[in-house]
């Protein structure tokens, strides 16, 4: 969907830099500029959460309350992801924080407009899902691409966390080898969170926590 550069080499791509950042790890080699934002090809944001998650909604969310809620959540699931990858990295890693706190300002999030409502293979829960661009006649709720700090959610953001921790994960091993491992399996068992509002068809509704 979006143009597949290496995650580094697009990284480098400046857009916005804040100049005269030094490289994590590298305390005497040249300084590297990353760009507040990358944004991927074709990819144009409606909504900047507080955090500074880059957002397209695709005009799925009618009303500025739901906007607001649809954003604080995005942020709430970035803390979760947060906390659970600082609790990971190795007691050692000193370079990781400045990272994590970079990170939001970098991501990417598209809400799908192609979803449909599905019956789970193994739960038989309905909720929105959207074609697999993987695994053909196959659905998802959630998927990330390597290579452009991208990913696309489906509306009731269900799946969000384990692909924004594959994300992260991906992010600090740009810039620093005491990566946390797979944070995507590390990080499988956060909540989904539910909405300040009832964001009918969620099917995710019951399954999520206030």
């Amino acid at each position: 969907m979006w143009g597949r550069l290496p995650l580094i080499a697009a990284l480098a791509a400046c857009v916005g830099c804040a100049s005269g950042t030094r490289q994590p790890g590298d305390s005497q080699g040249p300084t590297v500029e990353r760009q507040v934002y990358l944004s991927p090809t074709g990819f144009a944001a409606d909504l900047i959460t507080p955090d500074g998650i880059h957002v397209r909604t695709n005009g799925q969310y009618k009303t500025a309350a739901a906007r607001e809620s649809a954003s604080a959540t995005i942020d709430r699931y970035w803390r979760e992801v947060r906390e659970c990858a600082l609790q990971n990295i190795p007691a050692t890693d000193n370079h990781s924080a400045p990272l994590f706190e970079e990170f939001p300002q970098h991501l990417s999030i598209e809400i799908a407009q192609n979803w449909e409502i599905v019956e789970g293979p193994v739960s038989h829960t309905r909720m929105q899902a959207f074609p697999s661009s993987v695994r053909p006649g196959a659905f998802s709720t959630a998927r990330r691409e390597e290579s452009a700090v991208y990913i696309e959610v489906v509306p009731e953001l269900k799946g969000l966390a384990t692909q924004m921790a594959g994300e992260l994960n991906l992010w600090i091993g740009g810039y620093t080898s005491a990566a946390a491992g797979d944070l995507s399996a590390k990080c499988a068992s956060l909540p989904c969170f539910r909405f300040d509002y009832d964001n009918s068809p969620s099917q995710a509704w019951q399954e999520c926590v206030d």
